[in-house]
């Protein structure tokens, strides 16, 4: 007959074996649950896109250093139909990788419609802005509106001062780049940039920052970034930029890009 000793180890064993099996069902249902939240996550997002690219047919995305090496072919296969190149910063930065993909995006002469984009500063004087841009520039602005960039700043739109000198300044910087490279001139900025600005510059047109995709009148918003921390798959690899469209129809988008 067994000891209580040897009875107590056995039940011991038992329930530790039961403890293990409970302990790996519980393992299973959690990777399970996790699994499938990642795949209705993924399923959302995928109808979200599906979606959005019915709305919006000219898909595009904003690139700058931290894209790193771009295949622009490979990209356009992605479904993109348009890309925006940062360029400079203020009157002494400039992206490091901007003359390498003006190059290889074909410039004006690829399947991707190419534009460039400056980030406005309000610290630097607007003339030196704008010929650090031109001077790094040169003629390659591709065919689609120049964008100049405006951080949503409190030195922007902190106060109706603020405001006040910002218009002044963006006024000065649109109609330099408009007389001297003969292409329309958009502001991109937040949605509150955009509420400050709106009444303020007469016939200028805007890109937004919007996530939510808010419906907008392509007579005032032209273009929507509505992920600025995205990224796409390009030849098997996943780059950073961030995801924008057309507000617009493509035959609008068409002739925008060839004025």
């Amino acid at each position: 007959m067994q000891s209580r000793r040897q009875s107590a180890s056995i039940y011991q064993r038992l329930k530790q074996r039961r403890m293990r099996r409970w302990r790996w069902l519980l393992v299973l249902i959690i990777v399970g649950l996790i699994g499938g939240a990642g795949y209705g996550v993924f399923h959302w997002w995928q109808l979200r896109h599906q979606t959005m690219m019915a709305k919006y047919p000219v898909t595009g995305a904003a690139i700058d250093q931290d894209a790193g090496f771009l295949d622009f072919q490979a990209l356009s296969k992605t479904g993109v139909k348009f890309v925006y190149l940062k360029t400079t910063v203020g009157n002494r930065y400039t992206d490091d990788d901007f003359a390498g993909n003006y190059s290889r995006s074909g410039g004006s002469g690829n399947t991707l419609k190419v534009g460039v984009y400056m980030v406005y500063s309000p610290n630097s004087p607007v003339l030196s802005q704008t010929t650090y841009f031109e001077k790094q520039v040169g003629s390659d602005t591709g065919t689609l509106p120049i964008m100049i960039s405006v951080p949503d700043a409190g030195s922007s739109f902190g106060s109706a001062k603020a405001i006040e000198r910002t218009v002044a300044r963006l006024t000065a910087m649109i109609a330099t780049l408009r007389t001297d490279y003969q292409q329309p001139v958009l502001l991109w900025t937040s949605t509150d940039g955009y509420q400050a600005l709106k009444g303020k510059l007469s016939h200028t047109m805007f890109s937004l920052d919007d996530s939510k995709l808010a419906k907008r009148s392509p007579q005032d918003v032209q273009f929507i970034s509505y992920d600025d921390n995205g990224s796409l798959i390009v030849a098997g690899e996943r780059q950073s930029m961030s995801l924008m469209v057309y507000n617009g129809s493509k035959q609008s988008f068409d002739a925008l890009s060839n004025e």
